[in-house]
């Protein structure tokens, strides 16, 4: 019998197991240990997400597994605010689903996977206690068939659970801070949705909210359901029986704002610890790592770990692997630490402070859970669904356009370089804002966005990487505090206010840590961003100034569009020349191209809202029809139609009927023509000003966005040929 492995593995859950399968299907030596014998039973919600289901294919655990139960997303119902759903169709593919897998078939499924791959598996095995020389973890005293045994090995993972031992012996686990979770499974129900359905926040027998804390009903099969209760702050085990009971109660009833449920207990109710408290600095020690669970790996919103249980196993057998290639007796594993928190930056970082942060988020979520305005629908998706979600390409607010870019216009590397210092820059406050600066999963493409017109614009000239990736998250940041400011309603609400000063406070936060980046290019990098900003904010309240003003002229409208969205087109576009050295000729042609850009964009978004094309999810035309904010088609029609379209607009808080009839009456003023001709005109103006430029990959892929800035189509592969001049393109119509 060996005694002495690569690694060695404590618990063999689904990070555990994962761990051993991706270290073992790199040759090395595993050793896993598991407490109990398989079959065996976990308390747990069952549900795994899009991002879990990628992982387990990718292993071949689905193959092991029967029929699971899909479901198409998560259901969240917020009480007194209604539901959401939030589904996986906008990622299509074989895997566009989550699913629902009891842990007594999902854990031996994994394991057996691992074992499979070539590691070896002790069940029935206890650790005892870590063996600990010269402050290294080496190894762990194992009772096995009653009889201690020492086994060593070069690294330790602890994959043993919330209340982790191992990690406690070592002192990586601080005392307390656990919460509880209760589950049990009902049969004989009927009307169960192909949805996950989430249920928050709960609340005690008086009535008084229990922050953080949500239900679940996660369905095994059409007539039977996972049905439990998370409550996430310490010291709430002896009250987790009765918030139960009374969330059962109003399931039966109907009064969660769904179908009443009901149905017969299958079994008995059993209760988990869950930890909240993810630091990415005790996730790593000398010579041993933590995974999963003992990580504190748990979404404090949906109670989601399996994901990330998963994920954090594959990291801590990459560390391992690259650590014992380097040295094959005390392999280095501290990247651990630093790869998790930059994984988990967001939701699961907030851990560490999450009993006023959370209350806090909880408050924003819940009065913000009705608005459709963009902030708050990045926030929902970023806390409730982080899993298999791409952050601001999920909302359909930024498109790929890596098809446009010519061959030689390599932004990519770059573009990841800014995600991850703005992600830096965020990250201690506020982590869960990071998500917004980053792609959660696989190949986040070439957004359009400010920072691709300033690394474009940056070609033209010979600055250097670091002073041009710093300058992009710069203008990144501050376009995010913009965002953030939409959020601000004129007129709050008892609901409203919390959103409010959500978006307040998350707007200066970003602008003065763009401010603070915009450092690192001088008094004129300052300068220009300060420039933007005053513009754009006195554009907004120009904006609202003329908010239901149907007497506003177009060519006003022009002027404040001017204001506002040409001049966060044109701030890259100059700045990113400026910081490259290009040729004051070369800045300028860049300026104007960047304007013309911004207002051919902004004219063709106005008729994209019209006719539902934008962002068909957030009900744009409503929001902004009832807002008062008339956008230039209407606008034009209101002076070739003015009767029942101006009554309309004057009401205020358009219904969803009101929204249909105005936007058919500027649908048949033929307005839309008219706002067409004039993006035309800026597109090709646009256009023109590139002529001035040298010709290469930058110049032509900057042709290219001005087709996309006026049709909105992207070619799935690279348009362009290889040593082929790039004219401008002909310009589609809409």
């Amino acid at each position: 019998m060996r005694n002495h492995y690569d690694a060695l593995v404590v618990g063999a859950g689904p990070a555990g197991s994962s761990t051993a399968y991706h270290l073992a299907v790199q040759g090395r030596r595993v050793l896993l240990l598991e407490a109990q014998r398989f079959p065996r039973d976990k308390v747990c919600g069952d549900a795994l997400t899009q991002r879990a289901v990628r992982v387990l294919a990718a292993m071949g655990v689905l193959d092991l597994l029967p029929p699971p139960e899909r479901m198409r997303g998560l259901r969240v119902h917020m009480r007194g605010r209604g539901r959401r759903d939030f589904t996986y169709g906008a990622y299509p593919g074989a895997d566009s689903h989550c699913l629902v897998v009891p842990r007594r078939l999902l854990d031996e499924a994994i394991c057996a996977r691992a074992v499979a791959v070539g590691s070896e598996l002790w069940d029935g095995a206890v650790v005892t206690a870590p063996i600990v020389e010269g402050g290294r973890v080496v190894g762990v005293r194992v009772c096995r068939d009653g009889r201690p045994v020492d086994v060593r090995a070069a690294a330790v993972v602890a994959a043993d659970g919330a209340r982790s031992p191992l990690a406690r012996a070592v002192g990586l686990l601080p005392e307390g801070d656990l919460g509880v979770g209760v589950r049990g499974y009902l049969t004989a129900l009927d009307g169960l949705p192909d949805l996950q359905e989430v249920f928050l926040p709960l609340d005690d027998v008086a009535g008084r909210d229990l922050l953080p804390s949500f239900g679940w009903i996660n369905p095994t099969c059409a007539s039977e359901a996972n049905i439990g209760v998370a409550l996430f702050r310490p010291g709430y085990e002896a009250r987790a029986e009765h918030v139960l009971q009374n969330f059962l109660a109003r399931l039966s009833t109907g009064s969660t704002g769904r179908k009443a449920l009901d149905g017969r207990l299958r079994g008995e109710w059993a209760t988990a610890p869950l930890r909240l408290d993810f630091s990415p600095g005790r996730c790593a020690g000398d010579g041993i790592l933590l995974v999963g669970d003992a990580a504190g790996l748990v979404n404090p919103f949906t109670g989601e770990g399996i994901s990330y249980a998963l994920e954090s196993g594959r990291t801590a057998a990459e560390v391992i692997d690259r650590g014992l290639t380097r040295d094959p007796t005390r392999p280095d594993l501290l990247d651990h630490a630093l790869l998790l928190g930059n994984a988990y930056s967001g939701v699961l970082t907030a851990g560490r402070r999450s009993a006023h942060r959370y209350q806090f988020v909880w408050r924003v979520l819940e009065s913000t859970f009705d608005s459709e305005r963009v902030p708050f629908a990045l926030c929902r998706r970023a806390l409730l669904l982080p899993e298999g979600m791409g952050e601001l390409r999920a909302h359909r607010a930024i498109d790929d356009v890596a098809g446009l870019m010519a061959p030689g216009a390599d932004v990519r590397t770059d573009l990841l370089g800014i995600g991850e210092l703005m992600a830096s820059a965020v990250r201690d406050e506020w982590p869960f804002l990071a998500r917004l600066a980053m792609s959660s999963w696989g190949d986040p493409g070439v957004p359009f966005r400010p920072a691709l017109l300033l690394l474009l614009a940056s070609h033209f000239g010979d600055g250097g990487a670091r002073s041009r990736i710093k300058m992009g998250a710069a203008i990144e940041l501050s376009a995010l505090a913009a965002l953030a400011q939409l959020g601000v309603e004129d007129t709050p609400t008892l609901h409203s206010s919390w959103g409010n000063r959500f978006a307040i406070l998350v707007s200066d936060l970003l602008m003065s840590k763009s401010l603070h980046l915009a450092t690192d290019g001088g008094p004129e990098a300052l300068a220009l961003i300060s420039h933007a900003v005053t513009k754009v904010c006195t554009g907004r309240m120009g904006e609202r100034q003329h908010a239901f003003d149907v007497r506003m002229a177009a060519d006003d409208h022009l002027s404040l569009v001017e204001s506002q969205t040409a001049s966060s087109f044109e701030l890259p576009c100059r700045l990113g020349a400026v910081t490259a050295g290009a040729d004051p000729e070369h800045v300028g042609a860049l300026a104007s191209y960047g304007r013309a850009l911004g207002v051919a964009f902004r004219l063709t978004e106005d008729v994209r809202i019209i006719t539902g094309a934008a962002r068909p999810t957030d009900n744009a035309a409503g929001a902004a029809l009832s807002e008062g904010t008339l956008a230039h088609p209407v606008l034009v029609a209101l002076q070739r139609r003015p009767g029942k379209l101006t009554s309309l607009i004057r009401r205020g808080r358009l219904t969803a009927d009101d929204v249909e009839e105005a936007a058919a009456i500027v649908r048949d003023s033929g307005a839309l023509d008219v706002t067409r001709a004039l993006a035309r005109e800026q597109a090709r103006r646009a256009a023109a000003a590139l002529e001035e430029l040298p010709e290469g990959p930058a110049r032509a892929s900057l042709f290219a966005l001005v087709d996309h800035a006026v049709g909105r189509r992207v070619p799935e592969r690279p348009r362009f040929g290889l040593g082929v001049r790039v004219a401008p393109a002909p310009l589609r119509p809409l």
